[in-house]
């Protein structure tokens, strides 16, 4: 009996429950509309920084170790070219070595999801900067998807060129060897080849600036929420 009158009280009637819920998301409304906190708008503008310089960084080791080549044979990526160690013969040697297995040649041209990075990245800066200066805490949540998204469509591009690369072999080729996808992150190994891939300087620097974008946009949501619940104790 004494639970069906508490049941029955106001705090527990189901339109009492979603004036709650409508009380909090109207509150978290009015705090996406808020400007940003002001301690937040110089760190944002130091985030232009690493994603500035990133861009002209490696953004991407590949690596290849082989008894016959016991210095190794090495490839760097940058957004705007292909490097390569020992004064840039070893892309020549790798592209001749995947001749023999039918792979096409590794060549700048090819990468043309390279091409659109400074826009991409430019893009962000903007974002970024208008922000720093009259942002509201909407806008920093928007820009936290948007660096999430370009870092997974980025990522999930550059395996897609790597899966074609191994995968679309040529049948004519001298050596037959099993359809793969080159190393992204780790180590593989290819034959008698073991290779290695990991990210380079610049994609660190780049992941720097995403990584405080998630943490300034965080910071806000958690201190929305501790004064939202302030506001109603």
């Amino acid at each position: 009996m004494a639970t069906d009158e508490a049941a029955e009280t106001p705090e527990h009637t189901p339109s009492r429950r979603w004036s709650r819920v409508s009380d909090a998301l109207t509150r978290f409304f009015a705090f996406l509309d808020r400007p940003i906190f002001l301690w937040t708008r110089p760190v944002l503008v130091l985030l232009a920084i690493p994603l500035a310089i990133g861009l002209t960084l490696p953004l991407w080791h590949i690596e290849m170790e082989a008894p016959q080549y016991p210095d190794g044979l090495s490839v760097q990526i940058y957004a705007h070219k292909l490097s390569s160690g020992h004064d840039g013969k070893d892309l020549q040697e790798i592209n001749i070595l995947n001749h023999y297995i039918g792979m096409r040649k590794i060549d700048r041209s090819d990468l043309a999801d390279l091409d659109w990075l400074p826009f991409g990245v430019g893009l962000l800066g903007i974002l970024l900067l208008r922000i720093a200066v009259v942002g509201n805490v909407r806008s920093l949540l928007d820009l936290s998807v948007i660096v999430g998204y370009f870092a997974l469509f980025s990522m999930g591009r550059f395996y897609a060129t790597l899966y074609a690369y191994g995968h679309h072999l040529s049948p004519d080729a001298p050596i037959k060897v099993q359809p793969f996808t080159p190393v992204l992150l780790g180590t593989k190994q290819v034959g008698n080849f073991t290779t290695h891939g990991s990210p380079g300087s610049g994609s660190y620097l780049i992941a720097a600036f995403a990584l405080g974008v998630f943490l300034i946009a965080a910071y806000h949501l958690f201190e929305g929420r501790r004064r939202s619940r302030a506001a109603q104790a």
